[in-house]
């Protein structure tokens, strides 16, 4: 009995190690010196693990038995000049790495490499997307929102420091417009906590924004663009800790981790960030007399005393990774909080002449997390996505002073103490949201070259709360608010002419449900309500790749329901309006994209038209301080976004981006009613800007001190022109017009051991121009921060 166990338990384990090597990667090739002789001898192996090999009398080396991930490919030799690349493999591919090496005096000037990376598979597909890499930012103090706005399309407005609110555009589309994915889970309702000016680029491997069509497993409501925010999944041990301080008593830092077993895939993973600011920074005020109620004629710069921000996050998470029967199987828990003090309102005009002083803002959430992936389940063919995610929060929006300060911190008591500072009536709503998540999505291979898959979502939104102050509020949210989304989708993909052409045919079905309450100002009326909507929308996109040019269109007719903020406001600055209907937009894009892969002289050029013709438009209307929006009929947006690249050596990179954008009142009749003129058609939307770019030049020099250290300089130059902040054709004179812009950033990182030991030093807004983001609010001028980042794996 025993020998038999024996004899079970070791084809057991035999079986399904061979099972495991089915599923392993492998990396072959030739390595050559520059005569064309092969190069003997040489050493080639994946950091961090003891998986090698030695060239032999051919230059011949095979590594075997390779979990799938994310590995630096080291080679080295004596009298030969070192070198690394980053190589992706999947489960059972077979890699092929060929490397011409260069003496060790000589600079390496070419580096052949047979496989593509995981954002260029992505820019080959036939959507129109853009994919941007975080490895070259890691080692800068920037976060998810300053990544982004360097990427063609899209503009980030903030109206203040860190931890501001922002609006994001993507081509014309702004707000709740564009939906933001984090690994693909939608984050409709994760908070301020969570806000992509949060999130450190040290948390981010991949940003992926998809212009106009959105494929169907980012399940969402999408009126036109979407943006995914991948972190870090590697799949080797790693310690990445970095800190930087700056301007405004500015402390930025994050900690993240991981643990993987290589044999069983037993993985602990663990990602935090840290931030906060004071942001006081100085602002032009006409100082107002308390007493005689008259503004002083001259402006004077005076320290913004009531703006300080703090953010906190810690995720971990635990299950295998890269296993035999999931590539992800994992479960986690976040924690994260905010607090923002509040110093003028979100939506006035320049500064405020009366800044608050006590207003805040403060979040707590907690998340729980499951995920399930694997693919090449059936003999290849089949793979499986799958999440699901519990947000729970508390959140409190508090105006309960009975001060008025003026802008030196000074504060005189007030007759009236019902009085808060924002209206007339104090606040302190306190929010309780549970947020519940699901997607499944399975893909499988027909036949060669045709895949079929569908995707189910559900996003489910329960809100409640209390205001001891304000009987609106507590009479808005008494009763659980709901807020249901489901979305099915399918899709086809084809590929002829050895995958030249590729296209993908979908279609999306929409449910909504809204439960909720209407009141009136004074909170007195109770009107329970239900809202059920169902919505069915389409698309295709097809791209054609000729030997350096590639061409994209697509087209999808796309539905976005109302959101949170938009329907029940927010108790401070939004007033809520229950009644609005959700947006509809036909989406076309045209693109081309040159790609010329010269090993020392790379250029790639890419050119994306668009039009988003919108109906029920969902667009911010300010009265006096507040927010109320309002669906504005039709909108025609149109435009064009160019982005270029030049690369030099792998020394020299000038990048190069520039946006266009015309977003029109469409309405040809006031209020629908046909025969009254609307004033408004063919104008210009008030408040977007319509013509930026960036240019970036950075110049990199490596083995600048000793081998295996490196230097770079950077130099970005943003522009925007001029716009105006109210409809154009309202007044003859003071049409409010926010000024044209220009900005540089300088950016220095030295790095030691081949980036084990990092240090940047960035300074923004170089010649202290004004910059304007939200109705002339004043944003930083002049910023310096220093960061240290440590990585090993």
């Amino acid at each position: 009995m025993k020998q038999a166990i024996t004899i079970f338990l070791l084809l057991t384990v035999t079986i399904h190690g061979l099972s495991a090597q089915e599923n392993r990667a492998k990396i072959h090739g030739t390595l050559t010196g520059a005569d064309g002789e092969p190069a003997i001898g040489i050493t080639i192996f994946l950091q961090g693990t003891n998986l090698g090999a030695v060239t032999d009398v051919n230059g011949d080396y095979e590594i075997k038995d390779i979990p799938p991930g994310e590995y630096i490919l080291l080679v080295s030799g004596v009298g030969y000049k070192k070198s690394s690349r980053s190589v992706r493999l999947t489960s059972g591919e077979d890699f092929a790495f060929n490397q011409i090496l260069e003496l060790h005096t000589q600079e390496l000037e070419e580096l052949v490499v047979y496989g593509k990376s995981k954002a260029t598979e992505m820019r080959e597909q036939a959507y129109a997307i853009e994919v941007v890499e975080a490895n070259g930012f890691k080692n800068l103090s920037t976060n998810a929102n300053d990544i982004l706005g360097k990427i063609s399309g899209v503009n980030i407005r903030q109206s203040g420091g860190l931890g501001s609110d922002f609006s994001l555009s993507l081509n014309g589309l702004s707000g709740n417009q564009v939906r933001i994915f984090l690994d693909g889970v939608p984050m409709d309702y994760f908070g301020t906590s969570l806000s992509l000016n949060n999130f450190s680029a040290n948390l981010i491997e991949r940003i992926e924004v998809y212009k106009g069509v959105v494929p169907i497993h980012l399940s969402s409501d999408a009126l036109g663009g979407a943006i995914n925010v991948i972190t870090g999944k590697k799949t080797q041990s790693y310690l990445d800790a970095s800190y930087s301080i700056g301007s405004f008593d500015t402390h930025i830092g994050s900690l993240n981790a991981q643990y993987r077993a290589q044999n069983s895939g037993f993985t602990v993973r663990f990602k935090s960030f840290y931030n906060t600011s004071q942001n006081d920074y100085k602002v032009p005020v006409k100082p107002l007399n308390f007493e005689t109620g008259k503004e002083a004629e001259n402006a004077i710069d005076v320290e913004r005393f009531h703006d300080a921000y703090r953010s906190k996050m810690a995720w971990a998470e635990t299950g295998v990774t890269a296993t035999k029967y999931a590539d992800q199987l994992l479960v986690g828990i976040l924690y994260s909080d905010n607090y923002k003090e509040l110093q003028q309102p979100a939506n006035a005009i320049g500064q405020a002449k009366i800044p608050y002083g006590e207003v805040s803002t403060e979040e707590e959430k907690v998340i729980a997390n499951f995920t399930y992936s694997k693919a090449g389940l059936l003999s290849n063919k089949l793979s499986l996505n799958s999440y699901l995610v519990g947000v729970f929060s508390e959140s409190i929006a508090k105006d309960t002073s009975s001060y008025r300060y003026d802008w030196f911190g000074n504060r005189a008591l007030r007759t009236n103490n019902t009085t808060g500072e924002i209206e007339n009536r104090k606040t302190f709503l306190q929010l309780d949201a549970n947020n519940y998540l699901g997607n499944f999505n399975a893909e499988y291979e027909i036949i060669d070259n045709h895949n079929i898959a569908i995707n189910y979502s559900l996003n489910h939104l329960k809100l409640q709360g209390q205001d001891d102050y304000k009987e609106q509020n507590n009479t808005q949210f008494s009763n659980p608010n709901k807020v249901t989304k489901q979305v099915l989708g399918a899709s086809y993909t084809n590929a002829f002419f050895g995958k030249r052409l590729k296209n993908t045919f979908f279609t999306k079905r929409y449910g909504y449900k809204i439960q909720s309450l209407e009141t009136n100002y004074q909170g007195t009326e109770l009107n329970p309500f239900t809202k059920t909507k169902d919505n069915v929308g389409f698309g295709i996109s097809s791209t054609y790749q000729f030997d350096k040019i590639q061409v994209k269109v697509s087209y999808e007719n796309a539905t976005r329901f109302p959101e949170i903020i938009e329907l029940f406001g927010d108790g401070l600055n939004y007033v809520p309006n229950p009644s609005l209907q959700p947006e509809k937009s036909n989406n076309y894009n045209l693109g081309v994209i040159f790609n010329n892969r010269s090993i020392n002289q790379p250029i790639a050029i890419s050119v994306n038209s668009f039009i988003r013709d919108a109906e029920d438009f969902i667009i911010p209307q300010v009265q006096g301080i507040k927010v109320f929006h309002i669906n504005n009929g039709k909108v025609l947006s149109k435009g064009i976004d160019v982005a270029g690249s030049y690369s030099f050596k792998d020394k020299l990179l000038f990048t190069l981006n520039g946006t266009y954008l015309d977003l029109r009142d469409n309405n040809k009749w006031r209020n629908g009613e046909v025969g009254v003129e609307n004033t408004l058609y063919k104008i210009r939307l008030p408040n977007v800007p319509y013509l930026f770019g960036n240019l970036t030049i950075s110049y990199r020099k490596p083995d600048l001190l000793k081998d295996q250290d490196n230097f770079s300089i950077s130099a970005v130059q943003s522009y925007v022109h001029s716009f105006f902040y109210r409809w154009e054709n309202l007044a003859s004179q003071d049409k409010g017009i926010v000024p044209e812009q220009w900005t540089t950033n300088l950016e220095f990182v030295y790095s030691l051991a081949n980036e084990k030991y990092n240090a940047s030093l960035g300074i923004s807004n170089l010649w202290d121009a004004k910059v304007y983001d939200n109705f002339q609010q004043l944003r930083p001028g002049r910023t310096f921060n220093f960061k240290l980042r440590y990585f090993i794996n």
